[in-house]
């Protein structure tokens, strides 16, 4: 069969500031239905991708181009569960144009919300919870021979009478070595591009070697949640294997790293490091971390072997917000990451929120006032947003008042500690113009330019898209 995969339209600038008609700064490629296709093409199906976010196309255009691609089978991936509506939108449009062709849904939004979405949007034929790759061949596989599909695992369905069905779990793949690597021919690889902060160097794209979060116990995050898919990771003999074919049929330098915690067990870490280093692969690489999982000697470790950057989630500056979310971090965690990382050569990104539930705007300055003293090399600050299915929800609805989703920086959750949503905007706004206007920061750019004058021209990209974030 011919699935055509596709992303929901949403406007990526409201998470960036600005946009560029030829390629979205900040996006690189999906790896999620990378993965689905690269599963069911090696089961004898064909597959094509319509990235509604990236080509930067309404509801109407992007059913125009699915239906374009005559797809047998429609793969809808709603990766958030903020933006649901996006998703419904375009399955709607899809089943006006495409009256016969079965729509399939899955994605975060479906593993957390699977037992209403069949009644929210009926155009929808099946849901696929959590991992997609098994259930979705299975799926295809049987809409090809015109047999049933009550018999494939973990899925849910419209019976013929218009009853929900649900059939059992299916069983959980351990071993993702078993996975082919992301079908990345259906990307269309010039609509994508780095943050500036990650573009040490060009092509860029992104892995990931691991599915879930070791930790999962924060209370805002969806893998904290009770939809959270459990920890597991590849080898890093199949690891390395992606990154050689990335560099012999893409001329890929840089990699993305995009697991929840890479930095963790050491021992895994010194076996990639050293196969990277044998194979003599000249690529650069970044990686997200927990502060608490890091060391010294792990951060040389792999700074040695190419990684350039490292990025926390640092969420807060103020201890009692700390143990609120359950982060299972201290703030001298946090400062020893950061120098330690600095010691070793790399570049340091953090991530903070404003605006959790019973925070106050006196708790969101420590905040901000930790993050000027970390003094990191790019900080980030977003507004709390609420995720149904994680433990902070439901304290967040008994505390505070929730609107429309507007972007990572807007707020859509306002506590009862602040007055309205607009002063907590505010707040985003004043942390960043604090942040980046401080003298202490300009130093530290400065000196980092100088050493790498390669530098000057993402700083200027990133200032740009600074810009329009501010003007937003």
């Amino acid at each position: 069969m011919n699935i055509v995969f596709v992303l929901p339209p949403y406007d990526y600038s409201k998470s960036v500031g600005n946009t560029r008609k030829k390629a979205q700064i900040g996006l690189l490629p999906p790896l999620g239905v990378g993965y689905l296709a690269a599963y069911v093409e090696q089961h004898g199906h064909t597959a094509s991708l319509v990235d509604a976010v990236a080509e930067q196309l309404d509801v109407v255009e992007a059913a125009e181009e699915v239906a374009r691609l005559h797809p047998d089978a429609i793969g809808i991936s709603s990766f958030t569960t903020l933006t649901p509506n996006d998703a419904y939108a375009l399955a709607r449009e899809l089943r006006h144009r495409l009256p016969d062709t079965p729509l399939i849904m899955g994605g975060p939004h479906v593993t957390s919300f699977a037992k209403t979405i069949l009644d929210e949007c009926p155009e929808v034929d099946v849901l696929i919870p959590g991992d997609g790759e098994v259930p979705l061949n299975d799926v295809l596989t049987r809409l090809e021979a015109k047999r049933p599909i009550d018999d494939v695992p973990g899925i849910l369905f419209r019976g013929p009478s218009g009853d929900i069905v649900a059939t059992p779990k299916a069983a959980l793949v351990k071993d993702l070595d078993v996975f082919p690597p992301p079908a990345r021919h259906i990307y269309k690889r010039h609509l994508y591009l780095p943050l500036p902060s990650l573009s040490a160097r060009r092509p860029v794209t992104s892995m990931i070697t691991s599915r879930g979060c070791p930790w999962a116990r924060c209370r805002f995050c969806y893998q904290g949640g009770e939809y959270a898919s459990p920890y597991r990771r590849r080898s890093p003999e199949d690891v390395l294997a992606e990154i050689g074919q990335l560099v012999r049929d893409y001329g890929i330098r840089n990699i993305v790293f995009w697991d929840d915690n890479f930095c963790f067990v050491p021992k895994w870490i010194d076996s990639f490091c050293e196969l990277l280093e044998r194979s003599g692969y000249d690529i650069v690489w970044s990686v997200l971390s927990r502060v608490n999982t890091i060391t010294p000697e792990m951060l040389r470790r792999m700074a040695k072997a190419g990684c350039y950057s490292v990025q926390y989630g640092i969420e807060s500056g103020h201890e009692g917000i700390l143990s609120l979310v359950n982060k299972g971090h201290t703030l001298e965690q946090c400062r020893q990451a950061v120098k330690w990382a600095q010691d070793a050569g790399m570049d340091t990104r953090a991530f903070f929120v404003l605006g959790f539930p019973t925070e106050t705007p006196e708790m969101s300055e420590h905040t901000i006032r930790f993050a000027c003293e970390l003094n990191v090399d790019y900080a980030v600050f977003f507004s709390y947003h609420v995720q149904p299915g994680t433990s902070l929800a439901d304290l967040a609805l008994c505390e505070g008042r929730c609107g429309d989703f507007h972007g990572q920086h807007l707020p859509s959750y306002v506590p009862n500690t602040y007055p309205d949503a607009e002063e907590l905007g505010r707040k985003v706004k004043e942390a960043y113009r604090r942040y980046y206007f401080r003298p202490a920061y300009m130093r530290r750019a400065l000196k980092r330019l100088l050493r790498k004058p390669s530098l000057i021209r993402n700083h200027l990209l990133g200032f740009y898209y600074w810009l329009g974030l501010m003007g937003k």
